[in-house]
């Protein structure tokens, strides 16, 4: 079956992924703040959920036939320096484990971790940057496909509120996760390819979780690291980047219809 993309769909994708995600994550009853304490959380917790989701979202993707304009760009945009972007990305998530270590974690958990993190990027980044992007792309202009699913990226993740984390947490979370979001889908913009995202995506939560989990983490511990300092010109260089690639529209041939699409 091929499936002409509309906002209509995109949205019905993405509502539906996120009764499933509450579902599932109500199912396996693991608090959203002890999801790393343990590798038997981290597998009930993220990687059966996350992994059933990526498997429903995938046959999804061959169902509609999107697989090729989820996946890839037709051309590239921007100038090829701002591929700093997610260079400084990558170095940053390499800069928080160098300075914060791996909290104790052992190194069952560690795998376990991984192989949670990159169900988590595929899923993430397919749903987002993937489907609701070629949904949106149908009809919309490009300034708000990054909005929206920008936007959406940080609603999903108010589901960790349902899953037990605080409400102020919650917020922020929301909030960085759309700057995120953001940064990402320049990334695509940059590279051509939704891979790069959802494997950036997959290392910088495996920083973030096994470094701020673990018998050995200092919560006392409060002075910024490399990875810290790096977040700002980071920031900065991607919000020119956006503004350059979202002023240059997309000029790449339209999204492929129901007869066309791969």
């Amino acid at each position: 079956m091929r499936v002409k993309p509309t906002p209509a769909i995109a949205l019905a994708i993405f509502v539906a992924y996120g009764i499933f995600l509450i579902l599932a994550l109500q199912i396996t009853g693991v608090d959203y703040d002890e999801i790393g304490d343990s590798t038997g959380n981290l597998i009930k917790g993220v990687v059966v959920p996350i992994g059933v989701g990526s498997i429903l979202l995938a046959a999804l993707t061959s169902r509609l036939g999107w697989w090729r304009p989820a996946v890839h760009e037709e051309s590239k945009a921007g100038p090829r320096w701002l591929l700093v972007v997610p260079a400084l990305l990558l170095l940053t998530a390499v800069a928080n484990i160098v300075d914060n270590g791996f909290g104790g974690n052992v190194p069952g958990l560690l795998l376990v971790l991984a192989v949670g993190v990159i169900f988590v990027g595929f899923s993430e980044e397919l749903l987002t940057r993937g489907l609701m992007l070629v949904g949106f792309r149908g009809s919309l202009p490009e300034v708000y496909v990054w909005f929206l699913t920008s936007a959406l990226f940080g609603l999903l993740h108010g589901i960790n509120f349902i899953s037990g984390q605080g409400a102020a947490d919650t917020f922020q979370q929301m909030g960085f996760a759309f700057a995120f979001g953001s940064v990402l889908y320049l990334v695509r913009r940059l590279a051509g390819t939704l891979v790069v995202c959802m494997a950036l995506h997959a290392f910088w939560d495996f920083s973030v979780i096994a470094t701020t989990t673990g018998p050995a983490v200092a919560a006392t511990d409060t002075a910024p690291g490399i990875g810290q300092l790096l977040i700002l010109p980071m920031v900065l260089i991607a919000a020119y980047g956006l503004f350059k690639v979202l002023r240059q529209g997309r000029q790449a041939a339209p999204v492929p219809d129901a007869a066309g699409a791969r």
